[in-house]
């Protein structure tokens, strides 16, 4: 394993064990059996390597939107898709929530989780414009501003995910009517900002089984 893998490694693992906060560059050097030298050879310092970590992370996503990309499937399937993905991801995380919490919760923490806030909005929109513009060049589509209508749709889902955790962490086991009401919202403005007459993009189905997944795991 090249020496910036096992840097990145090992300051993973002692943010998993001890907390950000508590460990050192010193404790990463050691664990990593790199010298001073080898470490800022690659990082400049701590926040440096959170940072990589965190990249890290945002490589299962870039993976899952080339797949979606790649499928063989009519654009309205592949735009459905995107969703699917991103709850599947998130589900699969909840085992990882003690681990992240402890990497993630420093002093300061506000400004690399504004950065992998900003990193998911840009790849999302990214993706969505994409599929918007083969939508547009198949016939399926007549959306005269596709990356614009991609941010719209990305800031949407961000609030859709965000409020999810209100319905998840809620002490009744009905979901909250708010919730189903801006999932409604949600699922609408998807469809008539495509010109869609019918429920072809579904947004509240895999929102709810998302929520009812991540509270059987809690």
């Amino acid at each position: 394993m090249e020496l910036k893998d096992r840097i990145i490694n090992s300051a993973h693992e002692l943010f998993s064990e001890k907390g950000y906060d508590k460990t050192t560059v010193e404790d990463i050097i050691k664990r990593a059996d790199s010298s001073k030298g080898g470490f800022y050879h690659h990082f400049k310092s701590k926040e440096d390597v959170i940072e990589a970590i965190t990249l890290n992370y945002f490589q299962e996503f870039l993976e899952y939107y080339d797949e979606i990309l790649k499928n063989d499937v009519s654009v309205i399937d592949a735009i459905n898709e995107v969703l699917l993905k991103i709850t599947q991801y998130k589900v699969n995380q909840v085992k990882d929530w003690p681990e992240l919490s402890r990497i993630y919760s420093f002093s300061g923490n506000h400004i690399i989780i504004k950065k992998i806030a900003d990193q998911f909005e840009e790849l999302t929109t990214d993706l969505y414009a994409q599929l918007i513009r083969r939508g547009n060049e198949e016939g399926t589509f007549n959306v005269p501003y596709p990356k614009i209508l991609a941010g719209l749709w990305t800031r949407e889902l961000m609030r859709v995910l965000d409020q999810s955790r209100e319905s998840i962490f809620s002490d009744e086991d009905v979901i909250p009517l708010e919730y189903e009401e801006l999932l409604d919202f949600s699922e609408k403005l998807f469809n008539d900002t495509l010109g869609l007459k019918n429920t072809e993009i579904r947004i509240k189905d895999p929102a709810l089984d998302y929520v009812r997944s991540v509270r059987k795991q809690l």
